[in-house]
């Protein structure tokens, strides 16, 4: 029954969707924990630049991250992500996968000997990929230009899964097709 309900959201969308280029530019706040609740660092605010290629009802593109407050040696992630979309009058929300290599740092020195903390040898293993599902719940498109807030990421990283956790929200993105 669900199946069909998102049939009846996505179809009209989907004949809609017309290909086209996007660019667009956003700032972000990125929470990077270690497997602990005890563990997690202060929130980032990163700036974004993005672009996208829309075909039907998949949305392509690659980006990138810098986060310049905080620590970290390199404050830059690179991303390429996929977004199934849909569009609804002005509303076109998305959701899909993200791979990137991040250079902001995850773990955070043990504070104490918790059991949720990494020790050093374990957290010497993590690399800078990381996968992600992100979803783009508002996101508004008028005419040539697009709008969205609040978007929401999620992700590990690739070669520990669960051993780090991302959490990412998007605070405003604004775009315009070329």
């Amino acid at each position: 029954m669900r199946s069909w309900l998102l049939l009846t959201v996505l179809l009209p969308g989907l004949a809609a969707a017309s290909p086209g280029q996007e660019v667009s530019l956003g700032s972000t706040a990125l929470v990077l924990t270690n497997g602990g609740a005890y563990n997690v660092t202060a929130p980032r605010v990163a700036l974004e630049a993005a672009w996208s290629l829309e075909t039907g009802a998949w949305r392509v593109g690659a980006g990138v991250r810098w986060a310049p407050a905080g620590q970290g040696s390199f404050p830059l992630e690179l991303y390429a992500r996929g977004l199934l979309s849909t569009r609804v009058g002005h509303w076109q929300p998305a959701v899909g996968p993200e791979l990137g290599l991040s250079g902001l740092p995850v773990i955070r020195p043990p504070r104490g000997g918790l059991p949720e903390d990494l020790s050093e040898r374990q957290a010497a293993q993590l690399g800078p990929a990381y996968v992600a599902l992100h979803a783009v719940p508002l996101r508004f498109v008028f005419g040539r230009f697009t709008a969205s807030a609040l978007e929401l990421q999620w992700g590990t990283s690739l070669n520990r899964p669960g051993s780090t956790l991302r959490l990412q929200l998007g605070l405003l993105h604004l775009g315009m097709t070329l």
